[in-house]
């Protein structure tokens, strides 16, 4: 059985699909390149896949130099990476957008496939395959960051010592205004454990904005010194911790939330 090539059509389909590719590994790398960067390098890519399929060779060497020029191509001219590190990220970012883009079409399909003949049908799947990809690559990068900014903290406190986990806010932008301190946020269970029974004492009350714009006040206390054991241990003296009623934090697997000024 012998099938028919339309070239323009596949080199359409392949520009699409490397533009929409270079796109998710450009927005999860936070490269420089610019959009006539990313349209360069999908066009390259689109025009050497033809190139590739034309020449007579065989399948498996077609398939090396699909893995190896065109790939490497659109890395460096739609992406303008040219490090070893970054070169190796970027390509391991398009294989995986393409891993996202190809199931989900392929999942569309299953409900779509007799349409798939109408081209603007097609695209539209393309799209919404692509809006899909985008967002599981976003939820993909937040579990990454949210793992990355975990650490585990040491309170001391007298001759007491308590272990918790912590996760580093970035938008934690609590200072107390009287020291210029920042400030951390303990549960108030990790507070109790902490002084073991015996009664907080010199416990100061600090103004706070909530998300919801509510004023409130937060009960703070200091302590005499903990180490954050992050990619490098960080003694902080006297930090000031104010206590929350809130039990849990980062999705119930934290006991603490740290100031990023501190860290």
């Amino acid at each position: 059985m012998q099938y028919g090539l339309y070239i323009d059509v596949f080199f359409l389909v392949n520009f699409v699909m490397d533009y929409l590719m270079l796109q998710m590994a450009g927005k999860a790398l936070k490269c420089t390149a610019t959009h006539g960067n990313v349209i360069a390098g999908a066009a390259a890519g689109a025009f050497f896949s033809c190139v590739v399929i034309l020449i007579p060779a065989p399948a498996w060497m077609k398939i090396i130099c699909m893995h190896t020029l065109v790939n490497t191509s659109m890395v460096i001219i739609g992406l303008k990476i040219r490090e070893k590190s970054g070169f190796f990220k970027a390509m391991a970012l398009m294989y995986l957008s393409g891993f996202l883009l190809g199931g989900i079409m392929t999942w569309l399909r299953q409900y779509l496939g007799r349409y798939l003949r109408i081209s603007c049908l097609f695209f539209a799947i393309v799209i919404i395959s692509y809006f899909l990809s985008s967002k599981s690559m976003d939820f993909l990068e937040s579990l990454w960051k949210l793992k990355k900014h975990r650490c585990q903290v040491t309170l001391c406190q007298k001759d007491r010592v308590c272990k918790v986990n912590a996760i580093i806010d970035s938008g934690n932008g609590l200072f107390d205004s009287l020291t210029g301190k920042p400030v951390h946020i303990i549960s108030e269970k990790t507070a109790k454990k902490l002084f073991e029974g015996e009664k907080i004492r010199r416990i100061r009350y600090i103004p706070y904005h909530t998300i919801q714009e509510d004023e409130s006040i937060l009960p703070c206390i200091t302590i005499d010194r903990m180490l954050i054991h992050g990619e490098q241990e960080k003694l902080v003296v006297s930090p000031l911790l104010g206590i929350s009623g809130q039990r849990l934090f980062g999705n119930g697997t934290c006991e603490m939330i740290l100031h990023p000024d501190d860290c």
